[in-house]
């Protein structure tokens, strides 16, 4: 018992310096008259620790004492080196010559037994460097701008005030202050690109205690019931919390979640290939046909991801099949019955009163069953269109080609269409 009092009473000088006798008395709950033995005790034993009396007074250390290693059990050493170790993994470099150092202070061999990696398989320097950039820029609270790209693909350049690094779902995330939304965001490290660290400091902001992705406006949440054949039982379960989860007399999975309806749903629905079924909503079966026949068309016919060119000869092995040039057959497109915007993905459609999604109009057009501008005339929509076109490079070819191409076309549409 004496010996951990004199332990405790050494670690509350090395980290105050200075505390009298009285508040290691009360602290220790023993009397004042025992922490004076046990001051000879430490003293004897060569600390060298000495009281100084008067104001500011109290029970010192000497300022040049270092707590030897000896007073670190080999396990206390152990998770020392351990807690390094995973710091380093996370990116940090200069931990290492830390890490060293005690390695040697403690004399100590095989500190390499363990090896924490968050980093996927094939990344590089490059993604370390990153890392490091990142924790730089909190810790010297210097403002950061890099490139990023969203789950849809979208490029963007952001100034953030970087806060905090979060690992999460097996991935890094950054937690940043963003100049251009004036808002709080989340970036995934692997989508930021050209990071470059500004001038100045960043103000004192207190981040968000969660991190959550905020939802875009124009995402909806649907809930979905999956079959799944039992060979993707292995994915199922890492994807899915086992309440989601039923089996089935044949051992298919049936999975009730929710998601946001995004193009990430639609390529995680793909992911599964043919061992997943989806049984609800049904709208969402089409949606997967439509991009099955997409598919079908890139490896079927030939075609190429621009769908201006056939693929070149295969190595060998004969001709490529013939040139396909629409990326998605025309009659099994749809397009806003109101403003001709192709409706290719889910998220594109409006909706319906009931919350559904509308099979004729877009979501700009038309929402909870109403247009969004109900006064509007087919010549204000050519002339939106028009303005498109032109800001856009002429994707629908020159001006007067566009709106010849408008005004032959929109009075067959729904909405234009006379009675």
């Amino acid at each position: 018992m004496k010996n951990s009092r004199l332990f405790e009473i050494l670690y509350l000088l090395v980290e105050k310096r200075a505390v009298t006798a009285g508040e290691l008395a009360q602290r220790l709950e023993v009397s004042e008259r025992t922490i004076y033995r046990d001051i000879d005790a430490l003293s004897a034993a060569g600390i060298p620790v000495f009281t100084q009396k008067g104001q500011g007074g109290g029970i010192r250390l000497m300022d040049q004492f270092v707590l030897d290693k000896a007073l670190l059990s080999q396990a206390q050493q152990d998770e020392i080196l351990f807690a390094l170790q995973a710091i380093i993994a996370t990116g940090g470099g200069l931990e290492g010559e830390t890490l060293a150092r005690l390695t040697a202070l403690f004399r100590r061999e095989g500190s390499g037994w363990l090896e924490v990696d968050f980093t996927d398989w094939g990344s590089g320097a490059a993604e370390r460097e990153n890392f490091a950039l990142v924790k730089g820029a909190i810790l010297n609270r210097r403002p950061l701008s890099f490139a990023y790209y969203s789950s849809a693909g979208e490029k963007s350049r952001r100034t953030v005030e970087p806060a905090r690094l979060v690992f999460k779902g097996g991935s890094w995330y950054l937690s940043a202050f963003c100049r251009k939304r004036q808002d709080w965001r989340i970036f995934r490290l692997v989508r930021m690109a050209d990071l470059t660290l500004e001038e100045g400091n960043c103000p004192s902001r207190r981040p968000p205690e969660r991190l959550e992705a905020p939802i875009p406006s124009d995402c909806r949440e649907t809930n979905l019931q999956l079959r799944f054949q039992p060979s993707a039982a292995w994915r199922v379960r890492d994807y899915f919390h086992p309440k989601q989860i039923a089996q089935e007399p044949d051992g298919c999975l049936l999975v009730d979640c929710a998601y946001l309806e995004d193009q990430w749903l639609l390529s995680f629905l793909l992911s599964f290939g043919s061992s997943l079924e989806v049984l609800s909503p049904a709208y969402w079966r089409d949606i997967l046909k439509k991009e099955g026949k997409k598919l079908l068309a890139v490896y079927e016919t030939g075609q190429t991801l621009s769908g201006l060119e056939a693929y070149p000869k295969h190595r060998g092995r004969g001709e490529s099949p013939a040139q396909y040039k629409e990326d998605i057959p025309m009659e099994d497109r749809k397009f806003c019955q109101c403003c001709g915007m192709p409706l290719d993905k889910p998220e594109d459609a409006g909706t319906e009163a009931d919350g559904s999604l509308s099979g004729d109009y877009c979501r700009y057009c038309y929402q909870n069953g109403a247009f969004t501008a109900p006064n509007a005339t087919m010549d204000e929509i050519i002339a939106f269109n028009l303005q498109f076109n032109e800001e856009n490079g002429h994707p629908f070819g020159t001006q007067e080609e566009a709106e010849k191409m408008m005004r032959s076309w929109f009075p067959t549409m729904k909405r234009w269409r006379k009675a």
